[in-house]
């Protein structure tokens, strides 16, 4: 047995000696649903297993705060649970893996359930799992599946708390790091095998042993691949070595952007979506459903997509899953990236500053001319560019965290439904992020990620049934064609 895992496991008993697993109530609505995990990571059919798209892979996502091998991961991350929780799910993963280990890994019990509820997805708890009384913690916790490693329980061992766990209704991962461990895990009847491709002795990662280990694991079981997974080509590799589900954290973890990270391995176009002129609850839902990035509410006059000050907070709170709006309708567990306030250039500075300090929107968008004075703000802007109107040479001079460019129509508040000649953007300092708004449909989306490679990609009128009324099918097919891009 590696030293580390010796160590790991030599704190865990103390723990356990000290009584610190103790039988606790569980909490409300926790009962374990180890079914639903296993069938989140296993491809829905046959046909699914020979095929390398982004519906065929679970991805078993990972809350980790460091790790002895890597260091310090996750800052901050009792404060960011919730946040990376909701970015997985946005990002289309399956399930989540929370490491709550204290002295090696810096977890805590208590991300567990926060991250379940805020995410609505199934969850593992990521500890090393020596006695029953850790089974007894996990289902009043609320996890739907444990961890189980090979290499730190003996047969008899491993039988007990593998049995134990699926007759409290757990789930388990069973883990192996080489032959002999897979072999006794295949020996278990394990559901759920799991390949880690770090060394327990130096916690090095060896991929080339992991694609080795996919030939010996039981026909089956659902393959999780573990450990050093990057890039898509790693996601590619393995798959084609006979694993169908990945365990990630650190990659997704380390990047700006958890849900773009985790399109990207998921060989997805991952391209942020807006839906602006959001004017219903319902219409949040088909958002929230859908995995959409950020909304748009209205507050310019002349749109038929202008929303009060009060709707406009009622929706925000809905789509960033709060309070009782979060509760009421869809989207369980679900949340947007951010809400974007919208403005014309007739809005008074006043008129912002109100609407923003009730909504408290997450960014702010509008047109502001290079000329135009900057009123100070918190808040990042999305500067529209109306193009047809604006001219186009001096786009570098203007302010804004982002470039948002719509088509103008004169008396139109946006919304126009009308596309513009998108080579007029070739010449323009891509320095900062580029939202393409102006007649997208899931009819030309395609060809506007296509030409553009613009960072969001903004529809209202494309996505409606009727002038603020969004039709649901439309918007599912709109972030279906984002996706494959």
């Amino acid at each position: 047995m590696g030293s580390i895992l010796s160590e790991i496991l030599a704190a865990k008993r103390r723990r356990i000696a000290a009584g610190e697993f103790p039988a606790l109530a569980p909490l409300p609505g926790s009962r374990p649903d180890g079914i639903r995990f296993a069938a989140a990571l296993r491809p829905s059919s046959p046909s699914k297993v020979s095929s390398s798209s982004s519906s065929s892979l679970s991805f078993l996502c990972e809350i980790k705060h460091r790790s002895p091998s890597a260091g310090l991961i996750l800052p901050d991350a009792g404060a960011r649970i919730e946040e990376i929780a909701r970015a997985y799910r946005r990002g289309g993963a399956a399930a989540l893996s929370v490491v709550i280990e204290q002295d090696f890994f810096g977890g805590d019990p208590a991300w567990l359930p926060r991250a379940k509820a805020a995410s609505g997805l199934p969850v593992l708890m990521k500890d090393f799992v020596v006695d029953e009384s850790q089974l007894d913690f996990a289902t009043a916790l609320g996890a739907d599946a444990v961890l189980l490693v090979v290499a730190a329980l003996a047969d008899a061992d491993l039988a007990k708390l593998h049995s134990a766990a699926r007759a409290r209704g757990l789930a388990v991962l069973v883990e192996a790091h080489d032959e002999a461990e897979v072999r006794r895990a295949a020996a278990l009847g394990a559901e759920i095998v799991g390949v880690n491709a770090r060394d327990l002795a130096t916690f090095a990662v060896d991929m080339a042993g992991m694609a080795r280990m996919g030939a010996f694991l039981p026909a089956d079981a659902i393959r999780v691949a573990e450990s050093g997974i990057r890039t898509r080509v790693d996601v590619e590799t393995l798959h084609a070595a006979g694993y169908g589900a990945f365990l990630v954290g650190e990659a997704l973890l380390r990047s700006e952007d958890p849900a773009r990270a985790l399109r990207a391995l998921r060989g997805e176009n991952a391209t942020d979506v807006k839906i602006c002129g959001i004017t219903r609850e319902e219409d949040v839902d088909a958002c929230l459903e859908n995995g959409v990035d950020w909304i748009g509410v209205v507050f310019a006059a002349g749109s038929p997509r202008r929303v009060t000050v009060e709707r406009g907070r009622l929706l925000r709170m809905k789509a960033k899953g709060e309070g009782e709006a979060r509760r009421a309708g869809g989207g369980a567990g679900a949340a947007v990236k951010g809400v974007v306030a919208v403005f014309d250039e007739h809005c008074s500075e006043e008129e912002i500053r109100a609407a923003t300090s009730v909504v408290r929107p997450d960014v702010i968008q509008m047109p502001l001319l290079p000329s135009e004075k900057v009123f100070s703000s918190d808040l990042p802007l999305w500067n529209t560019v109306r193009v047809g109107r604006d001219p186009l040479g001096d786009v570098g001079n203007r302010a804004g965290a982002a470039l948002h460019f719509d088509t103008s129509v004169a008396g139109v508040s946006g919304g126009t439904g009308r596309t513009f000649d998108w080579s007029v953007l070739e010449g323009v300092d891509r320095s900062r992020p580029l939202v393409l708004a102006g007649g997208l449909s899931p009819a030309n989306v395609a060809d506007a990620l296509h030409r553009v490679r613009p960072d969001v990609v903004d529809v209202a009128s494309g996505v409606e049934s009727s002038p603020g009324v969004k039709d649901a099918a439309k918007i599912a097919a709109f972030v279906r064609e984002v996706r494959r891009g």
